[in-house]
């Protein structure tokens, strides 16, 4: 039976001691005589006992598991964030699991009602665009009122009382439209994919104040991320543009290809900023001009918030802001 997995019964069984007594032996307890401890550690080690995580878990009320609920891992933003996120939790006592709702409402639904029944202690969360555009929070409401902590990032649900951590996109998205302003642009179009998304939204918004505060149109293109360069190709084959800003990898791929398909020269012709990881803007032609959301901060800002929530038993709600910059490059 050596090297094979064994229960705290099989133990029991073959050492004649309580399964009591085992358990405090393998927690080290004073109840428990040193020359015992040693033979039932000995025996454990022998056989490679491994402790169910999930039943102390559920018995103590405590499992040390943090679940990280996100979209995707294929959006460049939160493979990062969840590195940020892996590395500050690798530091402490904590585990965390990974899920990913595909942008399902129903798929985070799920995830949150299998996982709250202590099987984690807290949930780092993204939200996914199917539940802000239905507006149905009741999972995460129904998780924070039985005692469980809660993170937002990035993509945070004001109404929802819980820790958050976001950036300052309404300011990223002004300040970058007056640069180009400043420059003398004056045909600004915004290309947008995530134009239901909160962060889509204050987005926009940004875009929108600072084009009104110049008396200049706001030219809003809004699409799927399929079909985000038909769109503004067809937008620029019969009207004039001199600078667009990308709300997202999606659009700022589209927007790159569509002005060099109508034949403007980037930046003379059309100046352009995008939503890129800073990898993929490096090897773009030109090199693309981006907002970056320092994602990966963004994330170890998020698990830092949830362990010293988990530490303290802190009920304090917490907001932390990371500021985006504009990291200029060839593209405008």
């Amino acid at each position: 039976m050596a090297g094979s997995n064994i229960t705290l019964k099989q133990l029991s069984s073959i050492l004649g001691v309580s399964i009591s007594t085992i358990s405090k032996a393998l927690n080290d307890s004073h109840e428990i005589s040193d020359a015992t401890k040693k033979r039932i550690v000995e025996l454990a080690k022998l056989h490679n006992y491994q402790p169910n995580k999930i039943a102390v878990g559920l018995k103590s009320g405590k499992t040390n598991t943090i679940a990280v609920v996100i979209p995707s891992v294929q959006n460049s933003f939160f493979a990062r964030a969840l590195y940020g996120i892996e590395s500050m939790i690798s530091d402490t006592n904590f585990n965390i699991i990974v899920c990913l709702t595909k942008e399902s409402h129903a798929k985070e639904v799920e995830t949150f009602n299998m996982l709250s029944n202590g099987v984690v202690d807290g949930f780092i969360v993204a939200v996914c665009e199917e539940t802000q555009n239905l507006q149905n929070y009741d999972h995460f409401t129904n998780v924070i009122d039985n005692g469980k902590t809660v993170v937002m990032f990035d993509r945070v649900i004001d109404s929802v009382d819980c820790g958050k951590v976001t950036t300052n996109d309404f300011t990223a998205l002004s300040e970058a439209t007056q640069k180009l302003i400043s420059s003398g642009r004056k045909e600004i179009i915004l290309l947008s994919t995530i134009h239901k998304l909160n962060v889509g939204k204050q987005r926009a918004q940004g875009y929108v104040k600072a084009m009104e505060a110049a008396g200049l149109p706001a030219i809003m293109l809004e699409s799927d991320d399929k079909q985000a360069g038909a769109v503004m190709g067809a937008y620029l084959k019969s009207n004039v543009a001199d600078a667009v800003i990308a709300l997202d990898t999606d659009a700022s791929l589209a927007a790159l290809k569509a002005v060099k398909a109508s034949g403007k020269q980037i930046p003379k012709d059309i100046a352009v900023i995008g939503y890129v990881s800073e990898r993929m803007a490096h090897n773009l032609t030109p090199e693309l001009t981006t907002i970056n959301q320092h994602s990966y901060t963004i994330g170890n800002s998020a698990a830092t918030m949830m362990v010293e929530a988990l530490r303290t038993k802190s009920k304090e709600i917490k907001q932390v802001v990371v500021s985006s910059t504009l990291s200029v490059r060839d593209s405008s």
